[in-house]
């Protein structure tokens, strides 16, 4: 009997564990935004059931398929365009990555649509079916800060809000193109706010609670 309860309780336990397990979704190339007839691989990680491997996949919030935690979009048209999730045996629902598909000659692509600061910022200037993109421009809301005759991408190795904005690029083919803009970087923590707990008339030797309260607008593993 008290090896049955224990083993109730084991259960149990790993059950709740298993119930703040969010699945995450990975990109391959890790774009979120790619051009008509190009691949894209997406990988959902999570904890499995033993023996079972199955993932559901979720698009604008309808699941369309259960399948293993590898979804592969071949030759991808608008209307791959979407809010995708996948949810693993143990896992709840993954964060929406909304992937773009898009009918133009040049796209600005990053690995997600919210960066916060303090992480690592890629910028990528690409070109329809891969073409060569040179003398590449790189503007931050509508001012160049970078210009580059070769080398289509720029890494911010550590933002901060001084890098929020809209970006877009400009780079030369045949001709010269613009790229629809994109925005990213986000701040982690609302401004704190100092607060006092006290009671009036307020006395010398008398109790005084301070606080200082914020709050974590995107929620990053290991924050606190």
């Amino acid at each position: 009997m008290w090896l049955l309860t224990a083993l109730l309780l084991w259960v149990l336990a790993g059950a709740q564990a298993a119930d703040l397990t969010k699945a995450v979704i990975t990109l391959q190339p890790p774009w979120v935004s790619v051009f008509q007839e190009e691949n894209i691989t997406l990988w959902c990680e999570g904890p499995h059931l033993p023996g079972n491997s199955s993932t559901r996949w979720f698009l604008n919030g309808t699941a369309f398929q259960t399948l293993t935690p590898r979804y592969r979009i071949a030759a991808a048209s608008v209307s791959d365009t979407g809010e995708y999730r996948c949810q693993t045996g143990l896992s709840v629902p993954s964060d929406p990555v909304r992937l773009e598909i898009h009918r133009d000659w040049l796209l600005l692509q990053v690995q997600s649509r919210v960066f916060t600061e303090g992480e690592p910022l890629t910028l990528r200037c690409h070109g329809w079916k891969n073409k060569p993109v040179y003398n590449v421009v790189f503007y931050q809301n509508d001012k160049a800060f970078k210009f580059s005759p070769q080398n289509s991408e720029f890494t911010i190795l550590k933002t901060s809000l001084s890098h929020n904005g809209i970006y877009h690029c400009s780079g030369m083919g045949r001709h010269r193109y613009t790229s629809p803009g994109v925005y990213t970087v986000k701040e982690l923590f609302l401004a704190p706010v100092l607060k006092a707990s006290l009671s009036l008339p307020l006395l010398e030797g008398h109790l005084v609670n301070l606080s200082c309260e914020t709050k974590l607008l995107l929620q990053r593993p290991g924050l606190q």
